[in-house]
């Protein structure tokens, strides 16, 4: 993700009124890009990676503040099940807001996926600027 991607998904995060931690909306173009990468945690290999984010691109911004959360240096488990828990509302929201309702099931999903499997990768997470 180049940074100037991750300026237009995070003021489109603001258009449909994300949740997300102030240092979201703090971070630079190129902090937010740097912590994106892609659908699934840094152990999985690259081509997965790519090929599910290309499977869930109309989530793309949810992602974002989902990875960022991923990096970030607080690593409890209660701020584990709050970034899982946005990630839910964060994609039931872009999928409102969208106009596709077809979305919504995988904000849950992705979220329970997460909360149940992911808990190795965001103890992993790099810290990211």
């Amino acid at each position: 993700m180049t940074p100037s991607r991750a300026h237009f998904l995070r003021a489109f995060c603001n258009e449909f009124g994300a949740f997300a931690p102030e240092s979201f909306w703090l971070a630079s173009g190129s902090g937010l890009a740097a912590a994106c990468n892609g659908v699934g945690p840094d152990r999985w290999p690259a081509w997965l990676r790519h090929a599910l984010s290309w499977l869930l691109r109309p989530l793309e911004a949810s992602a974002m503040i989902h990875d960022w959360e991923y990096s970030l240096p607080d690593k409890t488990f209660r701020a584990f099940t709050a970034a899982n828990v946005r990630l839910a509302a964060n994609i039931m929201l872009e999928a409102v807001y969208d106009c596709r309702p077809f979305c919504m099931p995988a904000g849950i999903l992705a979220a329970s996926f997460c909360q149940l499997f992911g808990w190795r990768a965001y103890q992993e997470g790099r810290p990211r600027p």
